[in-house]
């Protein structure tokens, strides 16, 4: 049960109580004191809102500015007021109306004289007269009203969530996450509290607590624990004029299978209580495949994950998927993928998780390839309990062997220091066609200790982001490749110039190291002592030409 749930509870059994004509408190006091100079709220106040808090000597009241609040010690004690207030009736009271000496169940009355929005606060005390208060018993802060604002709904102390069920206690905030979304031909439960500005349940008939869904989603009748069903009507709006202080309603899809996503809103007698968005997946409308990895042609090759896929409603809610519901459909190539050799739907996947290796929602899958490397465009179908067919788009499906040999190029010429420079080395299988996802490129160095590898990649004046790889796992993406990214410069600095990279791995010996050549810069604008040297030279010459051709110009008159 929750807190929510609890409190409530405590404030109808205090209001229940205050109607019975008593109001018991529970004191803090010492166990030897625990009679004394405690007091009980009696039928006798006028514009006492809600009730008294219980369990603690600082509990709070709201009373109206013309209102009065009658307290009755269950021992002899003294009952003292601050400002804000006077003692009108009830023991022995002193002149200026701030303390009463009262034996035990005497009536105490006390009137509010603050203005409205103030506090004040009564004090009661084991002992019984008001020079020798010592002890306190109970102490109660009370805030003025100017008017009631009892069974007028708030949002701030209304519960509205979603439930697992229609009945039990109020659910928590983590049970509402949790069951905001369901899958077609299921209801959602939504569970609904009404409660006022004073924190107590609204329980009185004659209100109107109003219900309406979006487009695309009817509701059952609002009704009380266990009584909530999903109806047949199609109505997206409900009403309820009995007491809304626990109720339920259950939210269903407008046409069955093609699912909901949209709000419910819930108001009383005006008062917007909450807007809760919910989800019910529908049927299967659409398979969404992305090419993954490269398969293998070596039939002693384990196949990789080749292809990933997600699967949608016609609203667009990605859905919970059993794999083995999708089968192959086609293949523009079946020497490379054939239907015969097919393909198989290894992991399905679960809607409501967010932490997937591949991403929330997705699964993946794997293609058998023959033994003849290729692409082939490729599509898989579901067939729904109706019969309707769903295919997936066409994707290419790509099978390549082992690799054999291996290229390396930088994504520019040349760097400046502090740029990034993506080194892209593209292996290739025996048909010079991109290698397999499947068969590492690279084994484990010669300690054979995790994370270390054979091949090795040199950038001078570079340095590399991360690590090379674990050897056995370097295997080449979708498109036969690994990529590594470096930094260009290192932590004693750049010495500008030409530099080659050198590429290897020894893995593969039909391939030998490559280089790749590249240029780094520091990118300072400063003149070297040569370009210096050069320009004087250059403009000493012009002036010797321009010497001579006034010669001559000198010469000729």
């Amino acid at each position: 049960m929750s807190n929510k749930t609890i409190k409530q509870r405590i404030a109808l059994v205090a209001v229940s109580a205050l109607t019975a004509g008593f109001f018991s408190v529970v004191t803090t006091a010492p166990a030897a004191n625990a009679a004394d100079g405690t007091v009980t709220a009696t039928t006798g106040s006028v514009g006492l809102v809600g009730a008294l808090t219980a369990g603690t000597t600082t509990r709070t009241a709201v009373l109206l500015s013309t209102g009065t609040l009658v307290l009755t010690p269950t021992s002899d004690s003294a009952i003292k007021v601050s400002a804000g207030a006077v003692i009108t009736a009830g023991g022995t009271i002193d002149a200026d109306q701030k303390c009463s000496t009262a034996a035990a169940a005497t009536t105490v009355s006390i009137k509010p004289t603050g203005a409205a929005g103030s506090t004040f606060t009564v004090t009661t005390y084991n002992e019984d007269t008001c020079a020798a208060a010592a002890t306190l018993a109970d102490s109660i802060t009370v805030t003025i009203a100017a008017t009631s604002a009892a069974g007028v709904a708030t949002a701030a102390n209304s519960t509205v969530r979603w439930d697992s069920n229609n009945s039990g206690s109020s659910p928590t905030a983590a049970e509402d996450s949790t069951n905001s979304k369901t899958t077609y031909g299921n209801t959602l439960e939504l569970s609904i509290a009404v409660a006022d500005a004073y924190d107590q349940s609204v329980t009185a008939s004659g209100g109107a607590l109003v219900v309406t869904a979006s487009s695309g989603a009817y509701l059952g009748a609002i009704a009380a624990t266990g009584a909530a069903t999903a109806g047949t009507d199609t109505l997206s709006t409900r009403v309820l004029t009995t007491d809304p202080s626990a109720v339920w309603v259950l939210v269903r899809e407008a046409t069955a299978g093609a699912g909901w996503s949209g709000t419910v809103t819930v108001s009383y007698n005006g008062v917007v209580l909450a807007t809760k968005s919910g989800t019910i997946t529908g049927h299967p409308a659409s398979i969404t495949v992305t090419p993954y990895k490269v398969g293998a042609t070596s039939a002693t090759t384990a196949d990789p994950v080749t292809w990933l896929y997600q699967v949608k409603d016609t609203a667009g809610n990605l859905l919970s998927f059993t794999s083995t519901d999708l089968v192959f459909n086609e293949s523009s190539n079946g020497a490379i993928v054939s239907s015969a050799q097919g393909l198989s739907s290894g992991v399905g996947v679960n809607a409501s998780s967010s932490t997937l290796t591949y991403g929330a929602s997705t699964g993946t899958g794997t293609i058998t390839c023959t033994s003849t490397a290729g692409t082939a465009n490729v599509s898989v179908k579901y067939t729904g309990p109706t019969g309707i067919v769903v295919k997936s788009n066409t994707w290419a499906a790509t099978c390549g062997g082992d690799a054999r040999t291996y290229t390396a190029s930088f994504d520019k010429a040349s760097y400046i220091q502090g740029e990034i420079a993506t080194l892209t080395i593209g292996f290739k299988d025996i048909k010079g066609l991109p290698a397999n996802s499947a068969t590492a490129v690279a084994a484990l160095d010669g300690a054979s200790t995790a994370g270390s590898t054979n091949a090795t990649i040199a950038t001078p004046m570079m340095t590399l982001v991360g690590s090379l790889g674990a050897g056995t796992s370097m295997k080449p993406d979708i498109n036969g490749n690994l990529v590594y990214k470096f930094t260009v410069g290192t932590g004693s600095g750049l010495t500008a110039g030409s530099y080659n990279a050198v590429v290897s791995f020894p893995t593969l010996s039909a391939a030998s190291s490559v280089s790749v050549a590249y240029k780094v810069g520091t990118g300072s604008t400063e003149v070297s002592n040569a370009e210096v040297l050069k320009s004087i030279v250059a403009l000493i010459a012009s002036i010797n030409k321009q010497i001579q051709a006034l010669q001559k110009l000198i010469l000729k008159r």
